[in-house]
Formats: structure tokens, C-alpha cells, sequence
């Protein structure tokens, strides 16, 4: 593993109620960014986090791991916590070392107690966060009602970066990133650029534009040149985002399954272009 700048790290706490995707996601992270060579699952107690037998046998995480990521330029290090309240000791010790918090928030449960527990342990401590919409393509999931009980409970500063594509009977087939307006699908464990939808380009746009109002907020000029009609370009979009991330001011969604890898190449990249650095 090699040496990084300070500005290339993220430590990112992973918080959310028992069974929301948290240690899924991180053996998806490992796998994904080529750490490692297979693809651990709960259920078969094998994956890198729950390594202790009490967690292997109970299925649950009982104490915060750290999991390493280098993805591209970015050495990105999570920390997987426990769901269960009786553990909240290791969730606070690990957001005492975190920089950022990323919320995960299961499509087939929505928002729950521990969702409304982590977004006020990050109000608390003034930390940066994310959200990601785990298991959307499981049965009895909804992404959209997710996602706006999110935007109601937690106000306007919930903003999509990335939506899925369905097909058929909910099958989650990709995703199409908001920012840079272009869409993907898995091929094995390779991720290949599709066109957007028609029926969902309109979509899209709305969320774009409503990043687009967010970003304006950020200083007079862009305000400015918001309200001239003028439109931001992906690189000040991204910039953006980012700077409102660090002011407490954006909560960015991301979503995926973790199981077929979708939507998990966005989220490393959207965690080293929009969560701040130690």
C-alpha cells in the first residue's frame, strides 16, 4: 500500500440501523477496488469485517473494523460500525476518528431509528455526511419512497446524485449519475457506460437542477449566474457539491446493490470527489 497526501485520505464512519447494508457494502468496497479476490456475504460468516465468532455467529457486528480502500489516487478508510444500539460506545468512538459520516439506509425498511440516530450524532459533532440507499434491487424494496421520506424528514439538503434504472418488475438493470448525466450497468465486475433512458432523462435533469440550486446558494456569484439562466459546468458542479458536503449544507444520495456491484463504483468515486479530507 502506498503513501498518500493528507488531501487524498477520507476516513468515513459507516452508521445506520442494524441491517441497513453498512458491512455489505464494505466487503463490496474491498472487492470492487480490487482488494480482494472474492466476495464475502453475511449470512456465510465470511466476510473481512465480522471476522470474531461471536459476530460470525450471531450475523452482526458487534465491533467497529477498519477497512482500507485504495480507489484510484484516494485511500479511502472505513469504518464499519455496529446497527444495535446495545454497541453505540463503538459508533461514538469511531466518529471521534472519522471525518465523514455515511448513512446507509436500506430501500427495503426506508428511513428507520437508527437512520434518525445517525443523522443526529453527525448534527451533534458538525460532521460532513452521505447517503447511500442500499438494497434497491431486493424484494419489497422502493428506492423513490426511500428517498423521499429521506428528503422529509431531513429536509431540502437531501439531493440524489445517482438514481437507478428498472426494468421490467423492478429490476435494478443501473444507474445513471446526475452530475455528469451518464449511465452504467455492471458487466461481471466491470462497470460499462450505457445511454440514459429516454422515460427517465427528463428525471434526471430535475435533479440536476435542483443540485443546481443548492450549489447557487454557496455564494453570490453563483447565485447570480443561477438566476441568469446560466449553467454550471460538471467541474463546478462537482466542486460544489463538495464545498456544500464540507459546510453541512448538501447531503448527497447515492444507491445501489452491493450484491451485483451497481451503483458501488459511483459511490467510491463520489466519496473522493465530495467528502473533505483530514
Amino acid at each position: 500500500m502506498k503513501n498518500y497526501a493528507s488531501n487524498r485520505v477520507r476516513n468515513v464512519v459507516l452508521l445506520g440501523h442494524s441491517g441497513s447494508g453498512k458491512t455489505t457494502y464494505s466487503e463490496a468496497a474491498l472487492y470492487y477496488s480490487g482488494a480482494t479476490k472474492r466476495f464475502g456475504k453475511v449470512e456465510d460468516g465470511n466476510t473481512v469485517s465480522d471476522y470474531e465468532a461471536e459476530e460470525i455467529r450471531r450475523k452482526v457486528s458487534i465491533n467497529t473494523s477498519v477497512i482500507p480502500v485504495e480507489w484510484q489516487d484516494t485511500k479511502i478508510n472505513f469504518l464499519d460500525t455496529p446497527g444495535y444500539f446495545d454497541f453505540a460506545a463503538e459508533v461514538k468512538l469511531a466518529m471521534n476518528v472519522a471525518d465523514t459520516g455515511l448513512i446507509m439506509v436500506s430501500a427495503k425498511s426506508g428511513v428507520e431509528v437508527g437512520t434518525e440516530k445517525a443523522w443526529e450524532r453527525c448534527e451533534e459533532q458538525a460532521m460532513p455526511r452521505m447517503f447511500y440507499i442500499s438494497k434497491i434491487d431486493e424484494e419489497n424494496s422502493d428506492y423513490y419512497t426511500s428517498l423521499h421520506k429521506l428528503q422529509k424528514q431531513f429536509g431540502v439538503s437531501v439531493a440524489p446524485i445517482v438514481v437507478p434504472i428498472f426494468e421490467g418488475n423492478r429490476d435494478t438493470v443501473g444507474i445513471v449519475h446526475c452530475v455528469i448525466r451518464k449511465a452504467y450497468r455492471m458487466d461481471g465486475n466491470k462497470r460499462v457506460e450505457i445511454p440514459i433512458p429516454e422515460d427517465m432523462k427528463d428525471r434526471v435533469d430535475q435533479h440536476r437542477a435542483a443540485l443546481c440550486e443548492n450549489i447557487a446558494e454557496l455564494s453570490e456569484d453563483l447565485m447570480e449566474r443561477y438566476f441568469a439562466g446560466e449553467e454550471f459546468s460538471d467541474e463546478e458542479l462537482i466542486a460544489g457539491i463538495r464545498q456544500g458536503v464540507k459546510d453541512l449544507v448538501l447531503a448527497p444520495v447515492f444507491c445501489g446493490t452491493a450484491a451485483t456491484g451497481i451503483g458501488s463504483y459511483a459511490l467510491l468515486k463520489g466519496i473522493a470527489d465530495y467528502m473533505p479530507s483530514p
